[in-house]
């Protein structure tokens, strides 16, 4: 495995070091476009060259503000170049390369008295775009096939990652919410757009590193950003009604039913979501499940279990003609998730370990519902207002039953568990913004209000059967008790911004933060009481009410800089943190106060258009919830007693990112490169000590496990991606990525210092193609994990994942499709009883009708029948491997009908997913 990594790297380093030096034997084009009627530069003209060789468009960029363009890459040839510009006539001019750099001097472009949108250029449009803080795709250059969804184009976007279950990260970082023109879609549930949406809406996708939305009214980045997806529709699906269904049965009484209808009217959206399965498909997030295709299995990649989904959901958005914008939505979803696992944990306690097998079994029933609401409009030419409320509701029954062997300390136990739960959580929450500007420009005040209201009501029945046999002999417990418990939190954070524009690239920010937070517990735990069979006997021990207040206070300033080519923030906040800690059980009170600087500085570098640099830098603290700082033991856990810490202090946090782009447009290249560190001061780590010769003898073998403030505690994870084209024309693609972490943890095993150390390297390879009848991607990833013990290095790990994918398809003539998907997963490292090695393999053959709009297809899931659930964890104290049931094979046939109207009229499908030539048509 190790001979794979540095064979994997050696192979990285020389296909970069290749495209590089083949940059060196090519040349550049540049030149100023100016307009014809005043002689001023063009900014942000499109500049496309075309060879007349073969009538290829080999380079397109966008001019500077001072309408200068260099387009790099350019063989020895022929070419003419192309400019357009909106309100212009497009201009061209024929060059000759032969080597040594060409300058073209001032191109002037004249007044056009055409109608723009009927002047093009066939061929291909540029696949990436860089616009400040966002990376934009054009989706027609990444083919896919017919049917597709979103997810299926953003699995081919150079430095963007789809995992197995849906979540996506974008240049290492998670995408936290989809947009569609600029609106929400469902809230904030990307799946719901990236599983549902058709694949042939999309006009681009937008990668945006979008700033909190105060930051965006003001202007001056407070170090709140996430990173979001935008996907702007084509203009013919901005008026008319499109959208996939399907239905399908199988064998073993397989189904699988799905419904997207979207109605757009202009700046009106409204979209239909639905599906109904037992196959393991799970079109949204949230709820726990899984979804997307059977591609399962592996190392820590796989759908636990089996899962029977309904759902349906209706979402809302417009933009009237006074500017409000209005978004509604609701969905609805119910789950049933069988479960059977068998995993073997060992416990690292000092120079003890314990060992707990562990077989389970489970049944979770779980309804929940959701409400998002949005409305955003001017009070006055100054003056927004900005409303989010959103409510929750999940309901939950869950059985689980368990059989365990638990070694410790020269006993044993075996044992079995019953446990039953019922619980009820609502959740309501609001965002309000007030937003208002000045007469003088960059003068602004803002107020965000941010309210959340969370509750959770649940009612457990725990029965615990143990057998211990040691040197005294064997003896035997019971545990039979009922446990009510009940949580809130409510939290209110407030924001107040003032900016003052200190000269045309200077701006003063003031702020005050007040964060209040409070949260009660209340658990009781009565036994069985055999002489009335009723649970009323209440146990003091596992019973308590707990409350805590927390009030944060925060005055702070900064300072935002902007000019041509750089922009930096940087500011500090002090903040006063005030936290009661009241028993009303023992009516024992903690009063703490906490003073802390909070700084933050972001540097912003733009080369040129195509090449950015971005530095982040925050500091911020996290107060420990309520389950931490309750001391009430929790004995409904066959393996630890975790109690609460009241003593426990607010960790903070120092964080530093530094990201790194560079995109050859000429010649289709890419590169990220991500750095991310972390180190937290007064972390939240564990005290973990093995209980032996407790009174109570149903604790004993079991582990307590007390939170504790702990030092030396930090995080590295660091990444890069190379995109190398293959073949001219963004036609086949080689992505290399190479990531690397390192964290270091501290803990307290039987009150001795544990430092562990985790690293984890991967590096993967994969070919993706954009043809017109064959559709592949191809691949391999390997992984090396390993993790090191200081307080018992005897158990110091180091496992390997090695998984080659393979993803193909044909059209043949008549429409019809044959396909097959391959992944082969070896873990090694593991030990003898979870160290595998299988192949999933997947296949359909379908046949489009009534005019591509219909497909029927016939498709089998794990056709060899060797789909398997297994995964390795290990941090701090632990090293745990698991074995899970997963859906294997099984056969199925669908019908899914593409719905297509637009303007009034019925569009004919494509067979091509995306429809027309890859790349689609460069509009000048």
């Amino acid at each position: 495995m190790i001979r794979t990594f540095t064979a994997g790297f050696t192979f990285f380093l020389l296909i970069t070091l290749a495209a590089f030096a083949q940059a060196q034997t090519t040349t550049t084009v540049s030149g100023k476009i100016l307009n014809a009627k005043d002689k001023l530069p063009i900014d942000y003209a499109t500049v496309a060259i075309r060879s007349l060789q073969d009538s290829s468009v080999v380079g397109t960029t966008n001019t500077e503000k001072d309408g200068s363009f260099t387009v790099n890459g350019l063989k020895s040839g022929n070419y003419r170049l192309y400019v357009a510009y909106l309100g212009l006539k497009s201009t061209t001019k024929d060059f000759t390369a032969n080597g040594a750099p060409v300058q073209l001097g001032a191109v002037e472009m004249e007044n056009s008295g055409l109608d723009l949108n009927t002047v093009e250029i066939v061929g291909d449009a540029p696949p990436v775009n860089v616009k400040k803080d966002t990376i934009e795709f054009n989706a027609s250059s990444f083919r896919v096939r017919e049917n597709a969804v979103v997810e299926d184009v953003l699995k081919k976007l150079p430095g963007v990652e789809v995992a197995k279950d849906g979540s996506i990260k974008a240049q290492g970082e998670a995408i936290t919410r989809i947009k569609v023109d600029g609106k929400e879609f469902f809230g904030n549930d990307p799946l719901l757009a990236t599983k549902n949406l058709p694949a042939d809406m999309i006009d681009k996708i937008q990668v945006i590193d979008q700033m909190s939305e105060q930051s965006q009214f003001t202007g001056v980045d407070d170090g709140n950003r996430e990173k979001v997806i935008n996907i702007t529709t084509k203009k013919d699906k901005k008026n008319g009604i499109f959208g996939n269904s399907s239905i399908g049965y199988g064998s073993d009484d397989r189904h699988d039913v799905n419904v997207n209808v979207n109605k757009f009217n202009g700046d009106q959206q409204m979209s239909v979501v639905a599906q109904f399965n037992n196959v393991n498909k799970q079109n949204f997030g949230g709820g726990g499940g899984g979804g997307g295709r059977m591609r399962m299995g592996g190392d820590g990649g796989g759908q636990q279990g089996i899962t029977t989904t309904n759902a349906a959901g209706l979402n809302y958005a417009n933009i009237f003609k006074n500017k409000t914008e209005i978004n509604a939505s609701y969905f609805f979803n119910n789950t049933s998730l069988f479960n059977e696992q068998q995993s073997l944990r060992q416990n690292l306690l000092g120079n003890t370990t314990t060992t707990f097998a562990n077989n389970l079994n489970s049944t979770t029933e779980r309804t929940n519902h959701r409400f998002n609401f949005l409305l955003d409009t001017k009070i006055d030419s100054t003056t927004s207002i900005k409303v989010q409320p959103n409510f929750s509701l999940t309901n939950t029954d869950l059985i689980r039953n368990s059989d365990y062997v638990n070694n410790f300390a020269n006993s044993e136990t075996i044992g079995d568990q019953v446990f039953k739960t019922n619980s009820s959580t609502p959740s309501f929450g609001n965002n309000l913004l007030i937003r208002k500007k000045f007469l003088r420009r960059g003068r602004t005040l803002s107020l965000n209000v941010n309210t959340s209201f969370n509750q959770s009501d649940s009612e457990n029945y725990n029965a615990i059967q143990n057998f211990t046999t040691n040197s005294l002999g064997t003896s035997q417990e019971f545990t039979d008790q009922f446990n009510d418990s009940e949580s809130k939190t409510i939290s209110n954070t407030s924001r107040l911004v003032y900016t003052e524009p200190l000269s045309k690239t200077l701006s003063l920010e003031l702020n005050y933060e007040n964060r209040y937070n409070f949260s009660d517990s209340e658990r009781f735990t009565y036994n069985f009481n055999p002489v009335t069979s009723r649970y009323d006997q209440i146990d003091d021990t596992y019973s308590n009410t707990y409350e805590n207040t927390t009030l944060t206070n925060a005055v702070g300033f900064s300072f935002n800089k902007t000019a041509k080519k750089y922009t930096w923030n940087a500011g500090l906040a002090v903040q006063h943190t005030d936290r009661e800690n009241a028993n009303i059980t023992t009516g024992n009170i903690i009063n703490q106060d906490f003073y802390n600087l909070t700084p933050s500085a972001q540097f912003r570098y733009t080369f040129s258009n195509s090449k950015r640099l971005r530095i982040n830098y925050r500091g911020n603290t996290q107060q420990p919830s309520i389950s931490q700082i309750q001391p009430i033991p929790d004995n409904t856990d066959t393996q630890t007693i975790p109690v609460g810490n009241p003593n426990l202090r607010p960790s903070f946090t120092n964080n530093l990112s530094v990201f790194y782009n560079n995109f050859d447009f000429a010649n289709y290249r890419s590169l990220f490169v991500f750095v991310n560190a972390n180190q937290t001061i007064n972390a939240f780590g564990n005290n973990s000590t093995l209980i032996a010769n407790d009174p109570d003898s149903t604790r004993n073998g079991k582990i307590a496990v007390l939170p504790v403030n702990v030092k030396g505690v930090f995080q590295v994870n660091a990444g890069s991606y190379v995109g190398l084209p293959l073949i001219t024309g963004n036609k086949l693609n080689l992505n290399i990525n190479l990531n690397g972490s390192y964290g270091r943890g501290v803990n307290f095993t039987n009150s001795i210092e544990n430092i562990s150390n985790d690293y984890s390297i991967t590096n993967g390879y994969k070919l993706v193609s954009v043809f017109d009848k064959i559709d592949f991607t191809a691949g391999i990833n390997g992984t090396m994990n390993r993790s090191t013990y200081s307080a018992n290095p005897n158990q110091n790990t180091t496992y390997y994942t090695l998984s080659p994918t393979l993803d193909i398809s044909y059209l043949l003539p008549g429409d019809i499709r044959i396909a097959a998907d391959v992944d082969y997963f070896q873990n090694t490292g593991r030990g003898e009883a979870f160290d595998t090695n299988y192949t999933l393999l997947n296949s359909f053959v379908s046949k489009q009708f009534f005019k591509n709009k219909g497909t029927l297809k016939f498709a089998v899931n794990d056709i060899l029948n060797q789909n398997q659930g297994i995964l390795r964890t290990s941090n701090n104290n632990t090293i745990t491997d698991l074995n899970y049931n997963v859906l294997k094979r099984y056969y199925m046939v669908s019908f899914t009908y593409s719905l297509n109207r637009i303007g009034g009229k019925n569009i004919d499908g494509a067979p091509q997913g995306q429809g027309g030539r890859p790349g689609g048509r460069m509009r000048m």
